[in-house]
């Protein structure tokens, strides 16, 4: 059991140019603390709603590229789902942008984590007691 099979999807990105309102409006909409930045493809970093809060001083609807950051955890679809659930627990982390050669292919939650690894011990405890 990897990320892979924890991935929110549909994925939902914006890019740096969007304004930081309609990510918020994003994540409002879908439910998601974070959505990853992407530019041509290319993975930038990620903007969260504390990010949005915060926005800029001075700048009445500033651009995501003004307000992102740097994730604290990135993963890949391949890694194991409870070793990411360890890292993002150690790490208090609720969301990690899943990558595959720089590009995000999807996004993981601490919730989709738990919920995979809950799904999948239910059913392991269904085989033993058939």
């Amino acid at each position: 059991m990897n990320v892979r099979d924890a991935m929110i999807r549909p994925l939902v990105t914006v890019g740096p140019r969007d304004f930081a309102r309609h990510a918020g409006g994003l994540m409002d909409d879908f439910g998601l603390s974070m959505l990853p930045v992407v530019d041509e493809g290319v993975f930038l970093g990620v903007v969260t709603r504390v990010d949005v809060m915060r926005g800029k001083e001075g700048v009445p609807s500033p651009f995501v590229q003004q307000v992102m950051s740097q994730p604290e955890l990135v993963t890949t679809a391949d890694t194991p789902a409870a070793a990411l659930f360890d890292a993002m627990s150690r790490y208090e982390v609720r969301c990690a942008p899943v990558l595959d050669d720089g590009q995000v292919v999807g996004v993981a939650t601490w919730l989709s984590v738990l919920q995979l690894m809950s799904r999948t011990t239910e059913a392991g405890r269904a085989a033993v007691h058939s």
